[in-house]
């Protein structure tokens, strides 16, 4: 049988949102079929993934001689991770099944969750490559269901994010990984490697509250459960896991339909786009940014969602000299060249349209009590104050870190570079700032204070008021 078959079989699985069933489907697809396809097993000698290698075994007894149980030693524990690799490698010689294993050579300076992750996801596609595989399975269970959907929650995640950790994801197009253990909880795992006789390894770091994971298992959702004692937390959390999940693949159904057969490279129609609902919408972009070889990111598909909302067009920078255009009709890709510079000569009272796409609206204002309330409060990446009693010209200019300005409250001349860079800004976002000047000074730059040259006074009675959106 061909990989190109079990994708194909995954992907009709996945249509008929069967949940945690899936992967056993999956599982027994390959267990009946005559081939010789490797199913590699991750195992880190944990309760969940001693009691997957034991649950794969028993249920999908064809699939043993083809079984390879992987385990990453992250040389994060001394001796306890090098016994935590022993006692995966014995288990698998016991249980007649074949181990391969790495050993992170050196402790990463950076020991957060996501790193990990990251360098153990690694570990699995070098794994996957050698034994030409294509199957990794995986021990997640409901408990791991409950605390990932509080994480996402209040990292505020969407709904992909949200349906996670899903029965099978089809990921890199050619790998399935496949997690038939969705449907049973931390408590009768264990219990059945109890009453089997079964050893496991306990990771004491897992009872350490320092990752935000550990937090939500060991804080978290024991309070959840005490608070909520009429409720089995666990299990209904898992429920409302399901329910996102199947919200999210109606929405990945919808928006695929739209985009089936449309080349999103360098362009995309949205003349169509306004009547889908906004999570559709938020796909639709996504997909669209990559297609583009560009990343992913919340704040851009927001910004899309504002300027359709509001008719407006706008330039966003998207890193590496590109940028996304967005008129009324159209998301379209360009590429500024480095020395691609303007400048707006003789801007008026009223909206000033830029050639980044920005809006500069320049007012003229009576000073009020107000206005000096306000002064300290304003959002200086939107909005500026600047005294207004001698204006001849006002004119903007592309944004340069060698511009000096005296900053409000200071004596002497900064560059706008210097300034900037205590400032989250990315730099591909810093070049598309427009530098204001007032009769051929810097008055302002959006994220900066207005220049202590135009700062306003008790003595003065009228201001301009700078706003870019």
């Amino acid at each position: 049988m061909q990989t190109h078959d079990i994708i194909e079989h995954a992907r009709a699985q996945i249509a008929n949102y069967k949940g945690a069933k899936t992967a056993d489907e999956i599982l027994k697809f390959l267990n009946e079929k005559n081939n010789d396809e490797i199913v590699c097993i991750a195992c880190s000698g944990g309760s969940d993934s001693v009691f997957l290698v034991k649950y794969v075994l028993e249920k999908f007894p064809s699939l043993k001689d083809r079984l390879v149980i992987l385990h990453f030693n992250h040389n994060l524990r001394g001796h306890d991770s090098d016994g935590d690799e022993q006692f995966v490698k014995v288990l698998a010689k016991d249980w007649d099944v074949a181990f391969f294993s790495e050993k992170l050579a050196n402790r990463p300076g950076n020991v957060s969750e996501d790193r990990l992750r990251h360098l153990r996801n690694e570990f699995f596609e070098r794994a996957l490559v050698k034994f030409n595989s294509r199957v990794l399975v995986l021990g997640h269970q409901k408990n791991d269901i409950a605390e990932t959907l509080l994480m996402r929650i209040i990292r505020a995640s969407d709904t992909a994010g949200l349906s996670s950790p899903r029965a099978i994801t089809i990921f890199q197009k050619k790998y399935l990984k496949l997690r038939p253990l969705l449907d049973f909880t931390k408590q009768e795992v264990e219990a059945f490697l109890r009453n089997s006789k079964i050893a496991w390894r306990e990771d004491k770091s897992n009872f350490e509250n320092v990752f935000f994971r550990n937090k939500i298992r060991n804080i978290v959702l024991p309070k959840i459960q005490a608070i909520a004692s009429n409720f089995d937390a666990i299990k209904n959390l898992a429920r409302a896991k399901q329910n996102v999940e199947e919200a999210d693949d109606a929405i990945n159904y919808f928006a695929e339909k739209y985009l089936a057969g449309r080349n999103l490279k360098g362009k995309l129609v949205i003349s169509d786009l306004k009547e889908l609902p906004i999570a559709v919408l938020k796909k639709i972009f996504a997909e669209f940014l990559v297609a583009n070889g560009f990343d992913v990111r919340r704040s851009y598909i927001q910004i899309f969602l504002d300027k359709m909302r509001l008719g407006q067009t706008t330039v966003l920078s998207v890193g590496k000299r590109n940028f996304i255009q967005f008129d009324s009709n159209s998301f379209c890709v360009t590429t500024k060249k480095q020395n691609d510079r303007w400048i707006v000569e003789n801007l008026k009272i009223g909206q000033n349209r830029l050639p980044n796409g920005k809006i500069l609206k320049i007012q003229n204002v009576k000073i009020s009590n107000d206005i000096w309330e306000n002064l300290r409060k304003v959002d200086r990446s939107k909005q500026c104050y600047a005294v207004a009693e001698t204006i001849s010209k006002i004119s903007v200019k592309t944004y340069s870190s060698h511009f000096k300005y005296v900053p409000f409250g200071h004596t002497s001349e900064r560059k706008l570079g210097d300034l900037l860079t205590t400032k989250t800004i990315p730099k591909e976002d810093k070049r598309l700032l427009p530098v204001i000047f007032v009769d051929d000074r810097v008055c302002w730059v959006p994220h900066l204070s207005v220049s202590d040259y135009f700062k306003i006074k008790t003595k003065n009675d009228k201001a301009l008021l700078l706003t870019y959106e």
